[in-house]
């Protein structure tokens, strides 16, 4: 769905109605700006749960660039790993931050958050 079309927001917010989460991965303020907040979204389901996956967090020096998996990877100095001794490092053949940091994380908070909100009718 193209978020930018008049109606858009509006037809997101009719389907949180019944959803039990949401999962968005723009940079920090993009949901805001087009009407799709935490805040805005939990007015309409007080049981959703809220999922947002950022390459850098909602705050901090990186949180409007974008993320990408070889910067996780090399930032974090796991790509050198990857390498021969005299060589450059190679490239993972996988997305590894992305898989085996953000994705699974996210994966994992937002089933929990969800059975959480089952019980107590309260969104996260």
């Amino acid at each position: 769905m193209d978020l930018k079309k008049p109606g858009a927001a509006e037809l997101v917010l009719r389907l949180i109605e019944t959803a039990d989460g949401l999962l968005e991965g723009f940079r920090p303020g993009v949901m805001e700006r087009l009407g799709l907040g935490p805040d805005v979204c939990l007015a309409r389901n007080p049981r959703l749960v809220y999922g947002r996956l950022t390459g850098w967090g909602q705050s901090g020096p990186l949180a409007q660039s974008a993320g990408h998996d070889i910067n996780y990877v090399a930032l974090s100095g796991l790509l050198y790993h990857g390498g021969h001794r005299g060589s450059p490092p190679s490239i993972p053949p996988t997305v590894v931050g992305d898989i085996g940091g953000g994705a699974m994380f996210m994966a994992l908070g937002l089933v929990s958050a969800i059975l959480r909100a089952r019980e107590t009718r309260e969104g996260r």
